[in-house]
């Protein structure tokens, strides 16, 4: 939305800002059609369900992958109609009000619908309203039991009768049952967004029992927000939560227990508390059952992650056993980036391990005797283990940079044998493939793109032969709104030696005998990466079309940089980043004028960069280590002192508070040194990256007489996801007053409401 009385220039500058405005995240999904299959697999089948949208809407399909066919999973139009008839509301047939289904083989799909639960029966499409969702509940595989949680203790409901049984009566505040650590970044977005997380249990595959934690959080330094607007108005309200900090004497545990559903016994894990600095293990893949629901293994670290062990748990004992443990002078890693886990415990009692032990991730197998068996070697990483053939003795999983000359990052698929020995390619397209097992292994479901090139996405069985094209990604009306694919390069880091990979984005209406100011989004790992490897909304943490293509849009040259320091190069890459500045920001400098000497459209004289969270605070750290080279930042959301920042983080990546100059880190030690424009943005109730951190940037700022621009957003968390118009459009104002040198034009971008797939995904 534009003012009225603006010239040609402004009205110029605005239909920037409205292309820019129609390639923001919420967007995409409307511009890119089939981007991505993810399989929902239906327990004890070859047969899965996925969402996915085409050009005409919505559209749920099911794939039986034994008989190699696909077919849509119900009559959209007829179950819109049922739908509408039985909750008397209209439905529309190409925009289905859920996401996800409960697909039953027997003809019958479930779904949640404003807070109903609604049975269809597909042979006739009646519906039938089977009473209110239940969001806070955890059901077992079969839906036969719901684990709850009511005033710190669990709940077990029997789904057949709707009979409720307390299992406990022990659990008080900070010392609970099957709750997640204050620190996780979940509380205040729970209570912006009005859902409640279900309990984090992990039910046996037969469903006759489940693990769970108790959370033990009592001795955790407190932390404190001041919610100054609260929606009912009247007084601030203060928040006051668990939190513990770098360097602190305690952090959360957790207690392992094993409750049997039919009696309620309990048997706890005879074990020391698990430390949980951030998170607990059960929501991130490092505690699972086995196949036969005899054992359970976790996973556990020291301080820093410098020792890590896996366990095995015997549920009817609670018996605790050590299978394997490594030590490292570094952090230990259980995957290459963040909530990677690629270890797995076969039938046999052997364990898979992935490992930087050699410099590179790569697999091991360990035999019940101790004995170890190097499967992979060498300059090149294993990124994730897919799946575990045990009969064939062979093991399918994703590498990146083993070819000579092929890209460090993108990822092929491969297989090995389990006992060692000739290691086969699958693929060798040069595309990065996402790929995603069945629960028995059989088959994968393979998302194939590249930053370049659209998602093919295939069916595959475990020697990788191809039984099933699924979807291909359409991008017509992506390209329709100016979008055009980020080049990638290859330069050297500051060190003159170590390649370093970067993508440039360039501005729409590109004339290259222009010259354009240059905007770089950072994000200085160490757990992930930042250059996109995939095609828009393919997946992946970061796929770079977060904000690249919307300032590509407003027309700046866009960079995004995977200095030394970031992830999925390997160990003394990712350990560059405890160099402190020399780790990446003259990494990120020497990169982009690298850049620009075969890119003279490039102006370095107008360069600008911005971050959020870990890249909010590297986006002020460069301002103010290379103030000659950056002349405008806008950071959001920055971990400005990590000595104020979770402990996991820190200790993790830097070290210990001793091994590490961590008051040379922070930014506020640098506060004199800032000479170009800087906007400070923060949520005033971010539980992840405290706003307090910002606020002594802000207070070195004034006392070193600094002049510099500050927002914080009333209610909003670390994700910002309240005000999200606002600051964004304040971000682009920035670069457009301050970089490029024009008058911000009246513009205004339309609310953007919450993401339901992600309040979907949280079970809200």
């Amino acid at each position: 939305m534009t003012g009225p009385g603006e010239d040609s220039a402004t009205l110029e500058l605005a239909a920037r800002y409205a292309r820019a405005e129609a390639l923001l995240p919420h967007h995409l999904k409307e511009l890119v059609h089939t981007p991505r299959v993810t399989p929902n697999w239906i327990a004890g089948t070859e047969t899965f369900w996925y969402r996915t949208r085409t050009a005409t809407g919505v559209r749920f399909v099911v794939v039986d992958a034994e008989a190699g066919t696909k077919q849509p999973a119900f009559d959209h139009e007829r179950l819109a109609r049922a739908l509408a008839d039985v909750l008397r509301e209209e439905v529309d047939p190409a925009e289905p009000p859920f996401f996800s289904v409960d697909l039953l083989l027997d003809g019958v799909v479930r779904v949640v619908v404003g807070g109903r639960r609604v049975e269809v029966a597909l042979d006739d499409y009646t519906a039938t309203v089977l009473g209110p969702a239940r969001p806070g509940e955890t059901p077992s595989p079969d839906g036969r039991w719901a684990v709850g949680i009511r005033d710190h203790d669990l709940y077990l409901r029997d789904t057949a009768t709707d009979e409720v049984r307390r299992l406990t009566t022990d659990g008080v505040e900070a010392y609970d049952y099957a709750t997640m650590t204050d620190s996780s970044a979940a509380l205040v977005m729970q209570e912006n967004l009005g859902f409640t997380m279900p309990p984090l249990v992990a039910w046996s595959p037969d469903s006759t029992r489940f693990v769970t934690h108790r959370l033990d959080q009592r001795s955790v330094g407190l932390m404190h927000l001041l919610r100054s607007s609260p929606p009912g108005g009247g007084r601030p309200e203060p928040l006051t939560y668990r939190y513990a900090v770098v360097g602190d004497e305690e952090v959360p545990t957790t207690e392992f227990l094993v409750f049997e559903a039919a009696t309620g016994a309990v048997t706890p894990a005879r074990c020391e508390p698990i430390l949980a600095p951030l998170v607990p293990a059960i929501p991130y893949d490092q505690l699972w059952w086995s196949a036969d629901g005899a054992t359970v293994h976790f996973l556990s670290s020291d301080r820093g992650d410098h020792l890590v062990r896996l366990h095995e748990l015997d549920p009817g004992t609670g018996a605790v056993t050590v299978l394997v443990e490594e030590t490292s002078t570094s952090h230990i890693l259980y995957g290459p980036q963040q909530q990677d886990t690629n270890i797995r415990v076969l039938s046999t009692g052997e364990v898979l391990w992935w490992s930087q032990r050699s410099g590179y991730g790569h697999l091991y197998r360990y035999g019940r005797d101790g004995s170890v068996t190097t499967l992979t070697s060498g300059d090149w990483s294993v990124r994730h283990v897919v799946s575990i053939d045990e009969e064939a003795r062979r093991v399918v999983f994703t590498g990146a940079g083993r070819e000579p000359g092929s890209d460090p990052y993108l990822q092929e698929l491969y297989s090995v044998p389990l006992d060692g020995g000739e290691l086969t390619a699958i693929t060798s397209d040069g595309h990065d493939h996402d790929c995603v097992p069945s629960p028995s292994g059989r088959f994968l479901v393979d998302n194939a793109s590249r930053y370049d090139v659209e998602t093919v996405s295939v069916l595959r069985d475990r020697s990788g032969a191809v039984v099933l094209e699924l979807e291909r990604a359409d991008a017509s009306a992506l390209y329709a709104a100016g979008w055009t694919p980020p080049e990638r390069a290859v330069v050297k880091a500051a060190d003159g030696v170590t390649d370093v990979y970067c993508a440039i984005y360039r501005p729409h209406g590109f004339d290259p005998s222009a010259r354009y100011p240059v905007v770089e989004e950072i994000y200085p790992g160490p757990q992930i990466s930042t250059a996109p490897l995939r095609f828009p909304l393919s997946g992946g943490v970061l796929t770079g079309e977060r904000n690249a293509a919307g300032f590509a849009a407003l027309g700046f040259v866009v960079v995004a940089v995977d200095g030394r320091g970031s992830a999925l190069r390997g160990q003394a890459f990712q350990d560059a980043a405890r160099l402190g500045d020399d780790g990446y920001v003259h990494d990120h400098v020497a990169a982009i004028q690298q850049l620009a000497r075969t890119r003279p459209w490039m102006d370095l004289d107008r360069v600008g960069i911005f971050g959020h969270s870990a890249g909010g605070y590297a986006s002020t750290r460069c301002m103010l280590r290379a103030p000659e080279f950056y002349k405008v930042a806008v950071s959001s959301a920055g971990n400005h002192d990590n000595r104020l920042n979770h402990a996991w983080w820190g200790e993790k990546f830097f070290g210990l508070e001793d091994d590490f100059d961590f008051a040379g880190q922070a930014n506020e030690t640098h506060a004199g040194q800032l000479a170009g424009k800087l906007l400070l943005v923060h949520g005033e109730m971010d539980d992840n990256a405290t706003p307090h951190g910002t606020m002594r940037l802000v207070d070195a700022l004034i006392k070193a007489n600094k002049d510099f621009d500050l927002l914080i957003v009333p209610n909003a968390d670390h994700r910002l996801m309240i005000g999200t118009a606002y600051w964004l459009r304040r971000r682009w104002d920035f670069f457009v007053q301050h970089l490029m040198g024009a008058a911000p034009p009246a513009y205004r971008i339309a609310d953007i409401p919450a993401d339901p797939e992600l309040l979907a995904a949280y079970g809200g």
